[in-house]
């Protein structure tokens, strides 16, 4: 029942990505307020599939790697639309809504199967430490679609090309400021999902630090972003820190996509 409700939402995150197309190519201002709404349905489908998953399991759909990718874009999804709401941000939807029906599409392709919960991963810890990690990373998927609308508006306009698409997109210094805010949020995030990570492994393993692969890919991460927000704090403005945002993300996803299957950790389901 739960991948029935997973594949709904994707199919609703696919409408959306052509919806925005429209909207952003072809300026049909009607679907400009249609877009959010079909993205709010998917979330909700979305939201029912995760909700089927803990009643039929016991525990959240995070232990797997197909599920941590429904997760992820879930609370990617729930992201955008606190922002569109906030900051009537409505292009920012056709960067989110294409990457969250990938990211579904791959959530039922890669199984359907739920397996037994390891022991290790029956506390509290795992609700709080999964919760702030990934709000951390959907902040930071947030700065990289506003860093990318971002890129291609100041790559217009070096060009002095006005063109249809840059018509819906917000000005530059709305977008740099939104990157700096998305970041804020992010960093502090993920601090909080390394250290209850940190504290979860001691409790279980007898270690804060154990060098895995995904502890050691966190703190790189961890250095890169907050080198990245203190150079925010210190005028780092514009291309720059779309560019250096634009990489980060793309080193966060990538190991979070293929991480596990290169280094294997206990993230990766070896809870030796």
């Amino acid at each position: 029942m739960d991948v029935t409700f997973l594949k709904i939402a994707a199919l609703f995150y696919l409408l959306a990505g052509v919806s925005f197309a429209l909207y952003v190519f072809f300026q049909r201002d009607v679907v400009s307020k249609l877009s959010p709404l079909i993205v709010a349905c998917g979330f909700a489908a979305h939201t029912a599939a995760l909700g089927v998953h803990f009643f039929q399991t016991g525990y959240p759909n995070v232990t797997q790697f197909r599920e941590a990718l429904s997760f992820y874009s879930w609370v990617m999804v729930a992201g955008y639309l606190v922002v569109h709401f906030k900051y009537r941000l409505s292009v920012l939807g056709a960067i989110i809504a294409p990457l969250a029906f990938l990211m579904t599409l791959a959530a039922f392709a890669f199984g359907t199967g739920s397996e037994a919960l390891p022991p290790e991963l029956k506390s509290y810890w795992l609700p709080v430490h999964v919760t702030v990690a990934f709000l951390g990373n959907a902040a930071f998927a947030l700065a990289f679609g506003v860093s990318l609308i971002y890129l291609l508006s100041e790559r217009q306009l070096k060009h002095k090309k006005m063109t249809l698409l840059m018509k819906r997109f917000p000005s530059l210094e709305t977008l740099d400021r939104l990157n700096y805010i998305f970041l804020v949020w992010g960093f502090p995030l993920m601090t909080l999902g390394i250290v209850s990570g940190s504290m979860w492994a001691a409790i279980h393993w007898g270690s804060y630090w154990s060098w895995d692969p995904r502890q050691i890919s966190s703190g790189i991460a961890w250095l890169f972003y907050g080198a990245l927000l203190h150079g925010r704090a210190t005028g780092l403005r514009g291309r720059k820190a779309a560019l250096l945002t634009t990489f980060g993300f793309c080193v966060v996803i990538g190991y979070f996509l293929w991480g596990e299957a290169i280094f294997p950790s206990r993230h990766g389901g070896r809870f030796d």
